[in-house]
């Protein structure tokens, strides 16, 4: 009866665990679709518009805020692959399957977030207004993957974390 007993009380620790992790995934890819969407704006007038001055501090700004959202899915990569991991100690085969969801996505959503950040920081250092327009269409391309990516992870570890049932 004892070890029964240790036996469940380990089992709602590892899920404890795995569901704070999985929580923090989620809410890191949160963080990236909102700040890839919060400069949407910016990097259009950066992209599109018609004076060089104007355009390299759009761009800038867009680098500023990317770069933050490139720290997060850094961060989010981590977790991912950590919750991965503890997913398999979790035994339920809808928690393993959304996990693995959550982490390859996890993972696209920062290889896209990387191209978009490199695209912002070659449109910062460009010499005339066409470059700056290039690689800021550029950035929009990869930025609208990457936070495609980030909104199918953060799905995916919700529903990783609600399917997680050990009480």
């Amino acid at each position: 009866m004892y070890l029964l007993l240790l036996s469940t009380s380990f089992v709602k620790a590892q899920c404890d665990i795995y569901k704070s992790e999985i929580n923090e995934v989620a809410i890191y890819m949160t963080t990236i679709s909102q700040l890839v969407d919060s400069v949407r704006t910016t990097a259009e007038e950066a992209a599109f518009g018609a004076n060089t001055v104007l355009a390299r501090s759009n761009a800038k700004k867009v680098e500023i805020l990317i770069g933050k959202a490139l720290s997060s899915a850094e961060d989010a990569v981590y977790m991912a692959s950590e919750s991965q991991y503890n997913s398999e100690k979790c035994g339920l085969t809808d928690v393993k399957s959304y996990t693995i969801d959550a982490e390859s996505n996890t993972i696209n959503a920062h290889e896209y977030i990387s191209e978009a950040y490199i695209n912002a920081k070659k449109a910062l250092s460009a010499k005339n207004l066409g470059d700056i327009s290039y690689y800021m269409r550029k950035y929009q391309a990869n930025s609208k993957k990457a936070q495609q990516a980030a909104l199918d992870a953060s799905y995916a570890a919700e529903l990783a974390h609600r399917s997680c049932t050990h009480m």
